[in-house]
């Protein structure tokens, strides 16, 4: 027995992460004629302009939404947006609306509904997109059905065969172009609709769980590293309940995982994770005084967060339902904020060994920290940049050269680099008057420090 089951590339879902706006009617419609606008640029040119973008967009689109969508489509600081990830953009806003029926379901549900809805059209945008031009459905089964084949899907579908019996290795995840021909192997005729069809027919959510935002219901475990049972095991999802006063997440089962965070304990002092991540969840973290996120390649989410300081380098952030936070992030994309209310924003402030590999790997550089962006707001709330006075650099245990310090200092923009001379000057100071109350930052106490430290040596001690 074989059973064969397709879902929305994680990647990509997540790639273009927006919060949620309940809306009165279903607008996918609108969303797609701007996507085939787009389409229709193709030939022409492979970028546009923000201006452009935004007049294309006057009066179909929130404009709160217009800026979110060509900031999550631009790449590597670029001021223009290729327009090919600006149609993904575009889609996946539309996918993500929350209309009256689906007001209680959790974000991957609402885009699995709509993509189940709207699969047709979303086939034909994705091989218009491929071949660079709009074409009628006649003309796409009839390219497809000359060799053109079907790797267009594979930029927002991947899937795998089961068999009930034979060798396990053959369960990987494959893209869904390899999987189409066993989804059609006992067909007569091949039609657009028909093969639509075959293809939602198979449609499940995400079985790794790495977009389902469902944290409801407190964990009743300490740390899991969930897997799929569909499929091979290498995209973990690494989930910590209960964490430690101080937490520094150096073991292996931490590296290169999509990490989710919730503290149901309050008032953890120090949360490190100097390894890199694909991206991770921060759930529910009260009072913490500081949290280290040193090198996450794809997108951070900040929900339900109070009281605390992130320091965090990664390709998007997003703060939702979170309150009285100063983070220190560094991305080549806007972070966006909703429904949040006196967030803070600052440079990154923290290097440490190891760092600038993870950075380098995951396409990152210290340039993002030259300037400083200001957030997207969605919503009721408010933010501000942070005053010089309060900037300081954050220290960890891990070992950091005079070399990478420089580093991190030339990164900054002018004015804080500046302030971090002064204030940590003016620290010095108060150590020499009071080295019992005085801590070095705002945050992190020496005697932190030191036994931070102690477990970083015993982890060498014990390798």
């Amino acid at each position: 027995m074989t059973n064969i089951y397709i879902w929305v590339r994680t990647a990509r879902s997540l790639q273009f992460f927006y919060p949620t706006i309940d809306v009165e009617a279903d607008g996918f419609g609108c969303f797609y004629e701007i996507c085939l606008e787009i389409v229709g640029l193709l030939e022409e040119c492979d970028r546009i302009s923000f201006d452009e973008f935004e007049t294309l967009c006057e009066n179909r689109i929130s404009e709160v939404y217009v800026e979110a969508i060509f900031q999550n489509a631009v790449e590597q600081g670029n001021i223009n947006a290729r327009l090919k990830l600006l149609t993904f953009s575009l889609l996946f806003a539309g996918l993500q609306q929350k209309t009256k029926d689906l007001t209680n379901s959790i974000r991957s549900d609402v885009v699995l509904t709509r993509i189940s809805k709207y699969f047709g059209q979303i086939f034909k945008l994705l091989f218009q997109l491929d071949v660079g031009r709009r074409l009628q459905d006649r003309e796409i089964v009839h390219a497809i059905g000359n060799g053109q084949g079907y790797e267009f899907l594979d930029t927002l579908f991947e899937g795998t065969v089961k068999h009930r019996h034979g060798n396990s290795n053959h369960h990987g995840v494959r893209p869904l172009s390899h999987i189409i021909p066993q989804i059609l192997e006992k067909a007569s005729s091949i039609s657009l609709p028909f093969l639509c069809n075959e293809i939602r027919r198979h449609l499940i959510k995400d079985p790794y769980h790495i977009d389902e935002f469902s944290t409801d219901k407190p964990a009743q475990i300490f740390s899991t590293a969930r897997r799929t049972t569909l499929a091979h095991n290498s995209r973990r999802v690494v989930h910590l309940h209960y964490i430690n006063r101080i937490e520094v997440l150096r073991k292996d089962e931490f590296a290169n995982v999509h990490l989710r965070i919730c503290n149901d304990k309050i008032k953890a002092s120090f949360v490190f994770v100097p390894l890199r991540c694909e991206t991770v969840f921060l759930d529910r973290l009260m009072y913490t005084k500081w949290i280290v996120l040193g090198a996450v390649r794809g997108i951070v989410i900040v929900k339900n967060c109070q009281s605390t300081r992130i320091s965090v380098s990664c390709d998007q952030l997003i703060v939702l339902d979170s309150k009285n936070i100063e983070i220190y992030a560094m991305s080549p994309k806007k972070p966006i904020i909703f429904n949040s209310s006196a967030v803070t924003f600052a440079p990154f402030n923290t290097i440490y060994e190891g760092q600038m590999e993870f950075l380098e790997e995951n396409g990152h550089g210290l340039e993002h920290n030259l300037v400083l962006k200001e957030p997207i707001n969605f919503g009721d709330g408010s933010w501000k940049l942070m005053e010089t006075s309060r900037f300081v650099c954050q220290h960890t245990p891990l070992h950091t050269s005079d070399k990478q310090f420089e580093m991190l200092l030339n990164s900054l923009p002018e004015e804080y680099r500046v302030a971090h001379h002064r204030n940590a000057q003016d620290a010095q100071k108060m150590i020499s008057l009071d080295p019992e109350k005085c801590r070095l930052t705002d945050v992190t106490s020496n005697f932190d420090l030191l036994f931070l430290k102690s477990k970083i040596e015993k982890i060498h001690v014990e390798a």
